[in-house]
């Protein structure tokens, strides 16, 4: 399996709550529609383990993927265009990195 990896924190004039509720009912169905994308899970950040001070990001997604080059063929689409406008207008400081799950079974 593959996944993408999404860290990053919200814009300025972004309330967490307004924020978590549009990922609820934005981005989550968002990603039904994806071929290249599935199962995104979604985690707040609180801080680091055993540090003081705040983590650098404070959310983190993680969405299993077919692929980076389909992921970005798929996302490449004109009917894409307004749902990657709206998270990049919604968040800043964003990662996107690609893992690869290890099979160590």
């Amino acid at each position: 399996m593959n996944a993408i990896v999404v860290l990053y924190n919200l814009a300025d004039d972004q309330d967490p709550s307004d924020f978590e509720t549009w990922l609820r009912e934005v981005d989550m169905p968002g990603y039904a529609k994806l071929k290249s994308l599935r199962n995104p899970a979604y985690f707040r950040m609180s801080g680091l383990l055993g540090e003081d001070g705040p983590a650098p990001y404070r959310y983190v997604v993680v969405i299993e993927s077919t692929g980076p080059g389909a992921v970005e063929d798929e996302m490449a689409a004109p009917q894409w265009a307004g749902f990657i406008a709206d998270f990049e207008g919604r968040t800043k400081d964003r990662v996107f990195a690609v893992a690869e799950k290890l099979d160590l079974g």
